[in-house]
């Protein structure tokens, strides 16, 4: 009778095993490198500060400095670099060429301005483009980031040596993000 009843448990529990399997399912993913930089505001500066009263300091720029602020959100979700150029190296006056040759020692009709681009919260080293010393300048973040960062515009005195002549000046600033 024990060996009646010993056989029934072992067919009941090798009858139990054979109905379940199981497998290992791998599961991947891949996240492209991306980086994205809002829109900036253009940045007008309607009227530069010049010293309008009469002197050896005449027509310079006033001194300190004029700028401009706005926020901007940036995001890398890998370690990029930040990056800004000027397209004519500072804020031209292309038409005023000619006025600026006439006494080429006192006369400019380029304006040097300076691009800032600081992080909110830490997350990548602040950007310090100044066209007076560069054509380029550039950063790179340790890791990924999002950021509302704080960008600036400034014209200042201490950049711009001789007199600008009359008229617009124009540039285009470029802010890239990208490998490193």
């Amino acid at each position: 009778m024990a060996a009646v009843a010993s056989t029934a448990l072992m067919s009941t529990a090798a009858f139990a095993q054979s109905n379940t399997d199981s497998a290992d399912l791998s599961v991947t993913a891949t996240v492209d490198q991306e980086c994205s930089i809002e829109d900036p505001t253009a940045v007008v500066f309607a009227e530069v500060n010049i010293n309008e009263a009469p002197g050896a300091n005449a027509l310079l720029l006033k001194n300190g400095s004029q700028s401009q602020s706005q926020n901007i959100y940036v995001s890398c979700n890998y370690a990029a670099k930040l990056s800004a150029t000027s397209t004519n190296d500072g804020l031209l006056n292309a038409a005023g060429a000619a006025l600026a040759a006439n006494d080429p020692l006192d006369f400019t009709n380029k304006i040097e301005y300076r691009v800032l681009l600081n992080s909110t919260d830490a997350s990548f080293p602040n950007l310090d483009f100044r066209t007076r010393l560069e054509a380029a300048d550039s950063v790179n973040a340790g890791g990924a980031f999002h950021d509302d960062a704080l960008l600036r515009v400034v014209i200042d005195r201490d950049d711009t040596a001789k007199r600008p002549v009359a008229g617009v000046y124009t540039d285009t600033a470029v802010l890239t993000l990208g490998p490193v």
